[in-house]
């Protein structure tokens, strides 16, 4: 029931995947510490013609104004080395779990991100990103439910309820 109102009084927004597991992980490592809407602009525009094998001019280009912290970079190295040193991997017929197994091999990419590309690239709608900073804070007005220790564990055994969610 409390789902049900929430969903009365926020609009539904539309989304298209890129579909692009490298692009999205791309987008989701940086977009974490760029604050600028400027700055989100110029990056956005860069990323959507980098591929792993242009990734050296998209850092130059895109990146030349995004002040990343070290561990970011690293990460953003190892996923372009992931990607372009891995066979081509058919990400589509993938499980969740196995999608999970591959990406957190890549050093610095964690749960929030892996949740993200399963929501948003790969279109997987029975994902629950518990880890969500935004999701928590509408959890906790929703339901009351306070953050800090068992925080996550409340928030999935209450969306087991909702289980399967169904592909719209």
């Amino acid at each position: 029931p409390v789902v049900a109102r929430f969903e009365q009084t926020v609009p539904h927004l539309p989304h298209e995947s890129t579909g692009d597991v490298f692009h999205d992980l791309v987008s989701c490592l940086v977009e974490q510490q760029i604050h600028y809407r400027s700055t989100k602009h110029v990056f956005a525009r860069a990323l959507d013609r980098v591929t792993p094998d242009t990734f050296g001019v998209f850092e130059k280009d895109g990146l030349a104004d995004v002040r990343l912290s070290r561990q970011k970079r690293d990460a953003l190295a190892a996923t372009v080395t992931f990607i372009r040193d891995g066979d081509a991997i058919d990400w589509a017929a993938l499980s969740d779990a196995e999608v999970r197994n591959m990406l957190k091999k890549i050093r610095g990419v964690g749960i929030w991100t892996i949740d993200m590309v399963l929501l948003y690239t790969l279109e997987r709608p029975d994902i629950f990103p518990a880890d969500d900073y935004h999701l928590k804070q509408i959890m906790g007005t929703l339901y009351g439910i306070e953050p800090g220790n068992g925080q996550k564990r409340r928030m999935r055994d209450m969306a087991e309820a909702w289980r399967p969610c169904p592909s719209s």
